[in-house]
């Protein structure tokens, strides 16, 4: 079975999160390239052979929360009967602001919700744990920098295209939209430059070998971002990360074996000022589409309302 490099990975870092998050939907890959001291071409050959292994199986387009209203948070569970999960995930991908389900293994989840106020984020932390049997749920809110954008309707229909394929050509784009590329082109580079909406992979880890997990690393408040640093530079195979919050980081690495993830464990617990490491192994990573859009859809037919005689 093929088993994604340091490379491969290395790769899927830069274009999806060198930091934290990847605001640059379309940097390039002579700019991967150089930043990673290997030629284009290589970057190119890697990229379509995670393709062809369906490793690699697009990129999803995650909107600034700020953008709906909102903000975000990961509640994590435990379901009650191992044997319900599956029930259990299809109940909560129903639910308003649930945008991303993590399946990890034995009885853990981990769910990404959109919120508008601190007692929304309890009553969905309560549904959350209703659905699963949970007695102690745990929430962590998550940190985006500020987007003061007012989108227009062109930047809506932009964004809903771009959701389910982040990186598209702009020109397939325009076609689609029957724009002109020149004004996509312009559309974009505003939202980007706002902070709209960054990249995240979509990875398919039952494809190849390798296990897939997630680090939650908490340290003391004034090493924060110098143990950030280090575990970044210090972890080749890391595929993404989440550094913006202050209470904590967490760092998503396909590694080779239960062996090497024990290893690396280990070794983030003795990086001077970590006070915590937990890891737990993924099965999948569900990017729940259908609440995303119909909040799009609305915006849309609001701007349609608004600019009608």
């Amino acid at each position: 079975m093929w088993t994604p490099d340091d490379l491969d990975i290395r790769i899927i870092r830069a274009l999806a999160s060198p930091g934290s998050f990847q605001w640059d939907v379309r940097i390039s890959t002579a700019q991967v390239a150089a930043g990673l001291h290997v030629d284009e071409e290589t970057v190119r050959n890697r990229l379509k052979g995670m393709n062809d292994a369906r490793f690699l199986r697009g990129w999803q387009l995650v909107l600034n929360p700020v953008l709906l209203g909102r903000e975000a948070a990961i509640v994590e569970l435990r379901v009650d009967d191992l044997e319900s999960k599956p029930e259990v995930i299809s109940q909560l991908i129903l639910l308003e602001g649930v945008t991303v389900i993590g399946d990890f293994y034995g009885k853990e989840l981990a769910v990404t919700t959109l919120y508008e106020n601190a007692a929304t984020l309890e009553r969905q932390i309560r549904l959350f744990a209703s659905l699963c049997g949970c007695r102690t749920p745990v929430s962590w809110r998550l940190g985006f920098p500020p987007c003061e954008l007012t989108p227009t309707r062109t930047d809506w229909r932009i964004m809903q295209v771009l959701r389910r394929d982040g990186r598209a050509r702009l020109s397939d784009v325009a076609r689609r939209l029957r724009l002109s590329t020149r004004t996509v082109k312009r559309r974009l580079t505003l939202l980007v430059d706002g902070n709209a909406f960054s990249l995240d992979p979509i990875l398919d880890v039952g494809k190849v070998g390798g296990v897939r997990c997630r680090f939650w690393v908490t340290s003391e408040a004034s090493r924060k971002r110098a143990v950030d640093k280090a575990i970044l530079s210090g972890i080749p195979r890391i595929i993404s990360t989440h550094t913006a919050p202050q209470e904590y980081s967490l760092f998503f690495a396909h590694l080779s074996n239960a062996s090497e993830v024990r290893e690396i464990l280990n070794w983030m617990k003795k990086v001077e000022g970590v006070r915590e490491v937990r890891v737990t192994f993924g099965v999948e990573i569900i990017h729940v589409q259908e609440w995303l859009e119909g909040e799009i859809e609305k915006r849309l037919t609001r701007e349609s309302d608004r600019t009608s005689p």
